[in-house]
């Protein structure tokens, strides 16, 4: 067992569990505060997040694949979790945008937001993943 697909697998996984504690829930998707379509877009957004994620999961672990099949499949299962992280600084990026709605409202790591530390961690943990996968590991 490649010990760079068991990394994947557990940013894969790890997205898809912290997501969904982080968005199904009374703060986000069920929040009846929220306006209904916003309410909406969270848990398509969610929906697409997971289904990204179980799709890294397949090209992690189906079998049968070529060398050249397997490397393109542990290629794009690492970039899908920073695919589903990344977006997270870019949001920060829009006028009008914050991490919480109230400073200090969210448990900090380091002086960080929380929900920030996945969001650098998940993709670095796939590229390691992707690089352990190139070295042979």
């Amino acid at each position: 067992m490649r010990s760079s697909r068991l990394l994947l697998t557990g940013a894969a996984i790890g997205t898809i569990l912290g997501t969904g504690r982080a968005d199904l829930n009374d703060t986000h998707v069920f929040n009846s505060q929220w306006p209904p379509h916003a309410r909406f877009h969270g848990a398509a957004g969610w929906g697409t997040v997971a289904g990204s994620q179980l799709l890294a999961l397949w090209l992690l672990w189906r079998p049968g694949q070529t060398e050249r099949e397997r490397d393109l499949a542990v290629k794009t299962a690492a970039l899908l979790p920073a695919v589903s992280w990344v977006p997270f600084f870019l949001a920060l990026a829009t006028p009008g945008t914050a991490v919480e709605d109230h400073p200090g409202h969210l448990p900090r790591l380091a002086g960080v937001p929380a929900n920030l530390v996945p969001a650098t961690l998940i993709p670095a943990i796939s590229a390691v993943g992707y690089a352990l996968h190139r070295s042979g590991r």
